[in-house]
């Protein structure tokens, strides 16, 4: 009589283990799905460097990736998209792809929606962008009108009130700007989509790079997070030889509308100028 009482507690402990670990899923499965894709946050990186001159000391590049409109991305969000990066008062803005979201076929009156919201972000020193592989001519559009500047086969050098001033490149441009400029600016930022694409350009010895793409694991569990990446950077920040690189979470969502301790977020570099060692 008592073997079987004791089976029965057994069984009992171990439904209510069944019944808590079921609860625990779907509330997780609940929160990826309708609150960590809401919000939007800022994550501040400082960026030491003697390279640059003390004008630029403090400059501010903020760094937009992966809207994917119109995903998990609703229109509120797109309205705060602009009044969070002007908050933060950016001197650079850059948007490294995917703005509209994969065979999506967006209408006229969310073109200019866009447009509209995107043009309200406002940067003293330009706003700049490189495609992603789901950006096309609608996406390229928008960027346009909204006042953003293709880097594509497009490098810019950016002055701050002297004659040291810093390089945006794209990946398009590395090969033919470094083989026909003997000199370039001291400190040098390559704009990327897809991190895995900096391995080819490691020989141009960037000071940094910034990519999006992988939105560094939509689902931010250990084990789970290095499954879902395709390639070997997974971290929000890695030093990779002399390249800091940074990968951005994005906004909006890819293949599922979750997101799991990865809220959308963008990225505010703050230059720092250090003394030559």
């Amino acid at each position: 009589m008592e073997k079987e009482e004791t089976k029965e507690r057994k069984k009992k402990r171990k439904l209510k283990w069944q019944v808590k670990l079921f609860i625990l899923i779907v509330l997780i499965v609940l929160y990826a799905f309708f609150i960590g894709t809401k919000g939007i946050f800022i994550r501040e990186f400082k960026v030491s460097t003697s390279k640059i001159s003390d004008e630029m000391h403090g400059l501010k590049i903020l760094q937009i990736s992966d809207i994917h409109y119109p995903s998990s991305v609703t229109d509120g969000m797109i309205e705060k998209i602009a009044k969070k990066a002007n908050e933060t008062k950016p001197d650079i803005v850059i948007f490294t792809g995917d703005l509209i979201n994969e065979n999506y076929k967006i209408t006229n009156e969310e073109k200019d929606f866009l447009t509209n919201e995107l043009k309200k972000i406002n940067a003293e020193l330009g706003k700049y962008y490189v495609t992603g592989e789901e950006d096309f001519d609608d996406a390229t559009s928008i960027l346009n009108l909204a006042g953003f500047v293709n880097l594509e086969n497009n490098p810019q050098t950016i002055y701050l009130g002297n004659d040291k001033p810093i390089l945006l490149i794209d990946k398009t441009s590395c090969e033919e700007y470094f083989n026909n400029n003997e000199t370039a600016p001291d400190f040098k930022i390559l704009a990327l989509h897809d991190p895995n694409d900096l391995d080819d350009l490691l020989k141009y010895n960037f000071d940094m790079a910034i990519a999006g793409h992988t939105h560094n694991g939509q689902i931010n569990i250990i084990k789970i997070k290095d499954l879902l990446i395709k390639g070997k950077y997974n971290k929000s920040y890695q030093k990779v030889e002399n390249t800091k690189l940074y990968i951005n979470p994005g906004i909006g969502t890819s293949k599922i509308n979750a997101r799991l301790f990865n809220h959308p977020t963008m990225y505010l570099y703050r230059l720092n100028k250090t003394s030559a060692n």
